[in-house]
């Protein structure tokens, strides 16, 4: 588990191509446009990024260092670093590039996401089919692909909290909806558009009990956030830097944990992890104003919540009832629109959204007086929270 609490270094670069579909660049191609722009935002040259820390097992197959560097021009680099895989890894890239800047090491770091699994022909699911149990046992079996895994987890939640069918379709509903409402007021959500229940309750049926809108979407597109000394920004506005962060991992790999997890549906990295990052930040969850969770199926969000302490276990359909996670919600969760409506950048997205909410230039989607956020992946065997923090100029 990772530690660290800290003010002087701030993110103060965002950069991004809007999710779609299919786009007309590579992933490399949307990797430097990103970066571009969250240099721009960050008004800085590429020789005076002297740090690049990124995921360590997408990021490097899809857009490697030896080609990303010198196409961005980023001749400073005195570091590179990766961090742990996929959600948890891209947040905890994040926060070891505060680390680094905090520590002095560097005065500027850079860290980046891109994904092309939206022109992809079999999108994440060939992540896992990767993985030797599941390509031997389960998929012979008919048992493959995300939707299922996390099907399960949702029919265990359900029997585990005595949720009936209608209550369960309910609270799924609640949480899709609230979070295409947040997308239709984002300029470049990949799905824009607000959901009923009669369209709910239209979406075809996946994987019992979750229908297609319940699912995230498929996407290309990428992500930059630039960290700086505080005392070397050059712009004048409210940025956001990281009051703690933590990391925890569960004694089980990635292929067993949703077949063979003792523990479904709490998540007691995610438990741990957030709970370490309130402690070492001196916040509980009643101090949060906006949350950034990773939302790859609608029953994620349910098990997240209760994991960091939003809600108690078991009491996710009530915390999300009435448009709860909406962005003027009670808690707010989300307001780009997560996986679910903004695009599927794994996270990536969150942190850049999460950075907007604080500037306090999210438009007709800002929280009201946000100055703490909540941002947190996995969600599985491994997990990063994250604490971050308005600091005004």
């Amino acid at each position: 588990m990772t530690l660290t609490n800290r003010r002087a270094a701030v993110i103060d670069g965002v950069g991004g191509t809007g999710p779609v579909r299919r786009s007309s660049s590579n992933v490399e191609e949307l990797a430097l446009q990103a970066i571009e722009r969250a240099l721009e935002d960050a008004n800085l040259h590429p020789r005076e990024i002297e740090a690049v820390v990124t995921e360590s097992v997408l990021c490097p197959a899809a857009t490697p260092l030896d080609r990303i560097v010198p196409a961005a021009r980023l001749t400073g680099l005195k570091r590179t670093m990766q961090s742990t895989p996929v959600g948890a890894g891209i947040l905890a890239a994040l926060a070891m590039a505060v680390d680094m800047v905090e520590r002095g090491e560097v005065e500027s770091a850079l860290t980046w996401f891109a994904t092309g699994w939206g022109s992809a022909m079999d999108g994440p699911t060939s992540y896992h089919s990767k993985m030797q149990a599941k390509h031997v046992v389960e998929e012979p079996a008919g048992f493959s692909g995300p939707p299922l895994y996390f099907a399960v987890a949702a029919k265990r939640y359900q029997h585990e909290y005595g949720l009936s069918d209608l209550q369960m379709s309910q609270m799924l509903f609640d949480i899709v909806a609230a979070t295409r409402a947040n997308a239709a007021l984002h300029p470049e959500a990949q799905a824009g558009t607000t959901v009923d229940e009669a369209i709910y309750g239209a979406s075809p049926m996946i994987a019992e009990p979750l229908r297609q809108a319940d699912c995230s979407l498929l996407s290309d597109g990428a992500v930059a956030l630039v960290v700086t000394r505080r005392d070397r920004i050059r712009r004048v506005r409210p940025e956001a830097g990281l009051a703690s962060w933590a990391y925890a991992a569960d004694p089980i790999s990635d292929a067993d944990f949703y077949t063979q997890s003792p523990w479904l549906p709490s998540l007691p990295a995610a438990e741990r992890a957030s709970a370490t990052a309130f402690a070492a930040a001196g916040l509980t969850p009643a101090d949060i104003d906006v949350r950034g969770i990773y939302d790859c199926f609608s029953i994620a969000v349910a098990m997240q919540l209760e994991a960091a302490g939003f809600c108690r276990k078991g009491g996710a359909a009530n915390a999300v009832r009435a448009g709860g996670l909406r962005h003027d919600g009670t808690l707010p969760t989300n307001t780009h629109g997560g996986l679910l409506g903004h695009g599927y950048l794994l996270g990536a997205n969150h942190a850049a959204e999460m950075v907007i909410q604080l500037r306090g230039t999210a438009g007709k989607r800002q929280v009201a007086r946000a100055r703490k956020g909540f941002l947190a992946a996995g969600p599985g065997r491994q997990y990063s929270a994250l604490i971050l923090e308005r600091i005004d100029p």
